[in-house]
């Protein structure tokens, strides 16, 4: 556990040591996203609202509504994408010193955004076996227990393998970035020294996640403009650290790079 609170208060330090800096390097990124968010918002709200409540039945969106809501969204997407690239190319290429290289072309953000794509299916793919598993565990375990703290446990439990396979396989992300290619079996290879720490990782990780949903379900309106960019900005803020935290494995295990640096 030592490792992984390494891992992971490196991965913060390098967001929170320079405020201003890491505004500075991710800001079109941010503005892209919260733009979309802001967009969706107004053009498709009733959709929005539909989704969050669960899904209306009697609702029925309009073409135009759907349009706006996957064009936006899928913009949207880019921006997060963007905003894990700059962030990977500022830390690993010394942005401070290097920023006429700091921007990526196309074919590095392409590239980045492919691996993305195929990371999610593996990850699709990799749930779908451990959820059936956990499932028919949480089936027989909830017999007399009306509470579902069994299920939700095992649910827990299913995130953190998620997370720690994602960890496993991702750094195909930075790689790409960098315009260095690498395999999913090249990553797994790469991360198999700090493959028992990277559970205490993953533990870390799904537990400030659910400390975050807790806190933003039970404070923020749940519809509504203000309450969907502040849930986007908290998403950009969750997907900032596991982006720094793969910053930091590629660093520290690819790039040899000691994590109290």
């Amino acid at each position: 556990m030592n490792t992984a609170l390494a891992i992971l208060a490196h991965a913060l330090r390098m967001l929170i040591h320079e405020p201003s800096t890491t505004l500075r390097v991710i800001l079109p990124a941010i503005l892209v996203v919260l733009g979309c968010s802001w967009a969706i918002t107004m053009l498709a709200g009733d959709l929005v609202t539909s989704m969050q409540v669960g899904g209306d039945l009697q609702y029925i969106p309009t073409p135009n509504a759907v349009f706006s809501f996957l064009v936006f969204g899928l913009i949207g997407l880019m921006g997060y994408a963007l905003m894990a690239i700059l962030w990977h190319r500022h830390v690993l290429l010394n942005g401070a010193d290097n920023r006429e290289n700091l921007r990526p072309d196309r074919r590095i953000f392409l590239s980045y955004v492919w691996r993305a794509i195929v990371l999610g299916l593996v990850q699709i793919i990799a749930s779908i076996p451990a959820a059936l598993i956990l499932g028919i565990l949480a089936g027989a375990s909830l017999t007399g227990d009306p509470s579902g703290a069994t299920a939700t446990v095992l649910t827990f439990a299913l995130g953190i393998a998620l997370v720690w396979i994602a960890m496993r396989l991702s750094l195909v992300l930075p790689a790409a970035a960098l315009g260095h290619p690498m395999s999913l079996g090249q990553s797994w290879d790469e991360t198999k020294p700090a493959a028992a720490a990277l559970w205490g990782v993953a533990l870390l990780l799904s537990g400030l996640d659910t400390c975050m949903y807790l806190i933003t379900s039970n404070l923020l309106p749940d519809t509504g403009l203000t309450g969907v960019l502040v849930q986007t900005f908290v998403y950009m803020l969750e997907g900032l650290v596991f982006v720094s935290m793969l910053t930091t494995l590629y660093g520290h295990l690819v790039e040899g790079r000691s994590l109290g640096q």
